[in-house]
């Protein structure tokens, strides 16, 4: 177990990170997520031994690895990184970038073991140069698995790869942390990351942990705006709020959609998701405008009394067509007022 124990950093006089606290377990990967500037990297970094401690304890298997008076150095953790860019020397062959990460005393056949673990044998002679992208992130992966840390943390290393090898990726990621009984911590601003590899996600805004969960929950419930944003992006629309009803440009909404609750009436900014929105053909309803294949959904285009537009998520088959009409109402605790989480 990774275990982070009410964590603080500044740079200079800038606060990162506030008091954050949570765990990652062994065979499992732990996502973490956020906007930019949030502090999953400062935080990915501590956890390394790549920074120094200003507040909080870090522990690895229950053992004290770094507090404010002590600092166990990076190679004594038994920590594994993987960065974006994969970091290899370009001067070593990946057989050679892979042998960099061992002891002298390791077993000669770790390296071949390896290979053929992250699928790259009969590419041990060849230069990072001659590699893709997804083989150099596959040597990198290999040379961090080497020396059998008990922590592996990633660092977006899959930011700039194409679908088809992210997901490649994804599948060797999880199944040799899940084979290897590895605690794996994975910085990501990526929802794909998240719904394919993550099984537990930590979720973080200014340098505080705002949700945490399985992705499942987070999906279902999100509890901030920026928790909704992780699984597809929001759409903004204005509204009045009176006692318990909303009045927008797309009819009357009940206030019990809000996921957090606002207390004074008056002019509000909601965002939603297209999945946080229904709709059913309604010759009294408002204009459909566009339809849009959505994998095995349909997004829905409604027009809004005042000129903007909306998406809903609809499953096909379905009776709605372009020119048609609909009632469109959200789901509950779906929709985010942005005086809530601002």
């Amino acid at each position: 177990m990774l275990e982070l124990d009410s964590i603080r950093f500044s740079y200079g006089q800038t606060p990162v990170l506030n008091d954050v606290s949570f765990e990652a377990r062994s065979g499992m990967v732990t996502c973490l997520v956020g906007p930019s500037g949030c502090g999953k990297s400062t935080l990915l970094r501590l956890a390394a031994g790549l920074l120094p401690m200003q507040g909080g304890e870090i522990r690895i298997d229950t053992r004290l690895v770094a507090g404010l008076h002590l600092h166990v150095s990076p190679e004594q953790r038994s920590v594994g990184l993987v960065f974006q860019e994969g970091a290899l020397f370009p001067h070593l062959n990946a057989l050679q970038n892979i042998r960099f990460g061992l002891r002298g005393d390791a077993p000669v056949d770790r390296v071949d073991e390896l290979l053929e673990m992250t699928d790259l044998v009969g590419l041990a002679d060849r230069y990072p140069d001659e590699l893709s992208g997804g083989q150099r992130q596959r040597v990198a992966l290999a040379r961090a698995l080497a020396p059998e840390p008990r922590v592996l943390l990633f660092d977006e290393p899959y930011a700039h790869l194409d679908q088809a090898l992210s997901r490649q990726l994804r599948e060797a990621t999880r199944r040799l942390v899940a084979e290897l009984d590895t605690v794996a911590v994975f910085v990501t601003h990526d929802g794909d990351d998240i719904a394919e590899l993550a099984d537990t996600v930590v979720t973080m805004t200014d340098g505080e942990i705002v949700q945490s969960g399985s992705p499942r929950e987070l999906f279902d419930h999100p509890l901030h705006l920026n928790v909704a944003r992780l699984f597809g992006q929001t759409q903004r629309l204005s509204a009045h709020k009176t006692g318990d009803r909303l009045e927008t440009p797309f009819g009357p909404w009940r206030a019990e959609c809000l996921a957090v609750p606002v207390q004074q009436d008056g002019p509000l900014d909601l965002h939603v998701r297209p999945d946080g929105l229904a709709a059913t053909p309604d010759p009294d309803g408002l204009q459909v405008s566009e339809l849009r294949l959505a994998g095995a959904d349909d997004l829905v285009g409604v027009r809004g009394k005042d000129g903007a537009m909306l998406f809903v998520r609809v499953g096909r088959p379905h009776d709605i067509q372009p020119g048609g009409r609909v009632v469109l109402w959200p789901l509950q605790a779906r929709v985010f007022p942005q005086v809530a989480v601002d």
